[in-house]
């Protein structure tokens, strides 16, 4: 089911939200079972088959965390994280082993076509967290229903943000747990109308832009400069805001349910560098890449040349978690190399006393054009479809042939400077956010009627296009 589809939102959530509320008024274990249904029900809509796969990772989980409180075995915590990391091999890799090996060694072994569960890798390595954390002994809590449901909530299920079991049970355990609280239902409301408008008016409609000319580069056809930059950068705003959107509609649902989510997304074109980057782009991924490979590989304690190593490890293993493809192994390590250049400019400007900063809106120039030119390989469907769009992107273009292709700037111009308005000179959500929960406080002050009306209208608007059949699946619901 997605978040964008018509029957999720004029059906699915009103039911769920109403039933919460209603039988939260009697019992809060009640309410808190009803959410776990609600996010079956959710998860199963895409494939009751994998329901079962789903609810048998719980409950393993669950023994194997129970087990890992009383007995701080590592033989155990091994077998826990391995047994995660061999489900995710088998759904999402198994196949792209089997090519591998094909090609390189000349085997022929035959492709299994496994179909990829909803979400395998975003509630997998939740569940890692977890396991490790009763090892290290963190977590005291022992409740099926807590931990269910913090595996399950259907508004991170599929997408993230990844959260860890103490950023959300303690709320399940809060006396006002299932307590109807106006005020986070309405900015949860307007966060929600927020993203939902910026994936049906931004993301969709650019990537009609993006499309056509990632696949000409897939299909072994001539770009032209204006062209691979057109499509490279249409696409950095066609996963920005795609990205930014689910993230917005997460925490949405979370606050019109009472609950916290953490922040996923803020603003990273923003970022005047690539580490920054990394800081504010999904970012419980990158805290759950830095907590549980970076630091275990030893980070930055055994010299700054084993250093670069850890990060080209770590950004290799976080581009192949996107997708089984050479093409996001590469992602990832073009993200590696920038980090590493990174952190080496820092510590040259250290060392000579001047830190390195230059001008900011240079800096932000610099490095949304480096993320955009990394993303053709997240995009491209092919190699050679990639790595022609890129030697063009960084070629420089035969000024006579340019000039007869200028006619597309006005087009460009049309098409992205909405989203670079948007991207740039408005505030994001969490700032939304954070300003309506201060002034909502204060109604004699703040007319929260305005705020209100225009996401009732956004909201409105986007389900006319979306029952036009103007809506498509978000991207990050392929990890």
């Amino acid at each position: 089911m997605l978040f964008n589809s018509l029957e999720f939102l004029l059906l699915f959530v009103p039911l769920c939200v109403c039933s919460f509320y209603f039988v939260a008024r009697y019992s809060q274990k009640a309410a808190l079972i009803n959410l776990v249904i609600f996010s079956l029900i959710f998860y199963s809509v895409w494939n009751p088959y994998y329901l079962t796969l789903l609810v048998s990772s719980i409950c393993i989980n669950y023994v194997l965390g129970g087990l890992l409180q009383k007995h701080q075995s590592k033989l155990l915590l091994a077998f826990a994280v391995s047994a995660n990391l061999l489900s995710i091999a088998y759904f999402k890799y198994l196949d792209f082993l089997i090519g591998t090996s094909n090609s390189l060694f000349e085997t022929d072994f035959v492709l299994q076509h496994v179909i990829l569960p909803l979400g395998i890798s975003f509630f997998t390595f939740q569940q890692i967290s977890y396991v490790i954390e009763c090892y290290r002994g963190e977590i005291k809590e022992r409740d099926f229903k807590s931990y269910a449901l913090f595996v399950s909530f259907f508004p991170q299920l599929i997408a993230g943000p990844i959260v860890r079991f103490q950023e959300i049970s303690h709320q399940f355990l809060d006396k006002a747990f299932g307590q109807v609280n106006w005020s986070k239902i309405l900015i949860g409301l307007i966060i929600f109308s927020i993203g939902l408008s910026k994936k049906v008016f931004l993301a969709d409609d650019i990537a009609a832009q993006a499309t056509p000319i990632f696949a000409k580069a897939d299909a072994g056809q001539t770009l032209t400069f204006l062209e691979a930059w057109f499509g490279s950068i249409s696409y950095s705003f066609q996963i920005y805001f795609d990205f930014s959107a689910y993230s917005d509609m997460a925490i949405g649902l979370g606050l019109m349910l009472g609950l916290t989510l953490p922040v996923n997304f803020l603003s990273p074109y923003k970022a005047t560098n690539i580490i920054d980057f990394w800081r504010t782009w999904h970012i419980t991924l990158s805290r759950f890449l830095r907590d549980y490979l970076y630091f275990p590989l030893g980070g930055n304690r055994e010299g700054k040349s084993r250093r670069y190593i850890n990060l080209m490890i770590v950004m290799l293993l976080g581009g192949l978690w996107h997708g089984a493809s050479w093409n996001f192994v590469i992602w990832g390590g073009i993200h590696g190399a920038y980090l590493m250049v990174n952190h080496g400019v820092r510590l040259l400007s250290a060392k000579r006393g001047k830190p390195f900063i230059g001008n900011s809106a240079v800096n932000i120039a610099i490095t949304f054009a480096l993320v955009t030119l990394a993303w053709v390989f997240f995009r491209a469907e092919t190699l050679d479809g990639a790595l022609h769009m890129a030697h063009v992107m960084i070629t420089p273009p035969d000024w006579e042939h340019f000039s007869s292709k200028m006619i597309l700037l006005p087009k460009m111009a049309y098409i992205l400077l909405p989203c670079a308005v948007v991207t740039w000179l408005m505030p994001n959500s969490i700032q939304i956010m954070e300003a309506l929960e201060k002034r909502i406080q204060n109604p004699e002050q703040f007319n929260i009627r305005i705020p209100t009306a225009l996401a009732a209208f956004g909201f409105s608007m986007c389900v006319y296009f979306i029952f036009a059949g103007v809506y498509s699946e978000f991207i990050y619901f392929q990890f």
